[in-house]
């Protein structure tokens, strides 16, 4: 099928090659153009100022959407009402790569299980290339709020300190440097041990594979959508 590529970034061109691995035509389209009408479902890596824009213009065209920019969180609200009103398709994700969505689901695991040792302080730390615009990434948001789930004594997530970390809370902490694809550590510290959880990408096209897993997958359907539910699906029906 044709799957309009909005924003043709470093992320847009991998997407554009794994839609052609996988017998797709890609079809690019630049930041602020019209949303092509022949194109049942887009893609979308641009701004988080274009986001709502972009979708519904998308919308209006009658396509399915995959949003996989990041840092427009406070616009949700929007979303849904667009999604509802246009009884439309949507899939939006903090991170697009199968294995940190299935990271999401150990980490979910283990963090239930510590929250019963009150001595085990949970703590995330996540690194990205300079360039990135929101800190910290969505990914270690979306990590937080499963630690914050999980119960236990410390459920808020502190992401800047002035002084002492309080009893309440654990840290989480954003690197910015070079050009670091993204790597995601979770960690439980008792003083007298540690223990890590992490996820490393190594190239930008995991999260390619997986948007484009989303649009194959959307294309059928409607509703607002995550990709872990879509993570869960596949797992379905491949066993």
């Amino acid at each position: 099928m044709k799957v309009a590529v909005v924003g043709y970034g470093k992320m847009g061109r991998e997407v554009a090659a794994v839609l052609r691995d996988r017998h797709h035509e890609p079809v690019i389209t630049l930041q602020g153009k019209e949303y092509p009408r022949d194109c049942p479902v887009g893609i979308d890596f641009t701004q988080p100022d274009a986001v709502l824009a972009n979708t519904a213009a998308a919308l209006a065209a009658k396509a399915r959407y995959v949003i996989g920019t990041t840092g427009w969180d406070a616009q949700m609200a929007d979303l849904e009402r667009l999604v509802q009103e246009g009884k439309a398709g949507v899939v939006h994700a903090a991170n697009f790569s199968l294995g940190v969505n299935l990271f999401y689901k150990v980490v979910r695991d283990a963090a239930r299980l510590f929250a019963h040792f009150s001595d085990y302080d949970p703590y995330i730390v996540e690194k990205h290339h300079r360039q990135k615009k929101d800190a910290p990434s969505g990914t270690a948001r979306t990590l937080a709020q499963i630690l914050a789930s999980a119960g236990g004594p410390r459920r808020q997530a502190a992401t800047s300190l002035a002084g002492a970390l309080p009893d309440s809370s654990f840290h989480v902490a954003a690197v910015r440097a070079g050009g670091i694809v993204g790597e995601h550590t979770v960690g439980f510290d008792s003083g007298g041990d540690e223990v890590l959880l992490e996820h490393r990408a190594r190239t930008r096209r995991g999260f390619a594979l997986g948007a484009v897993l989303a649009a194959e997958w959307i294309a059928t359907r409607t509703g607002l959508h995550t990709f872990e539910e879509i993570v869960d699906d596949l797992a379905v029906k491949r066993t």
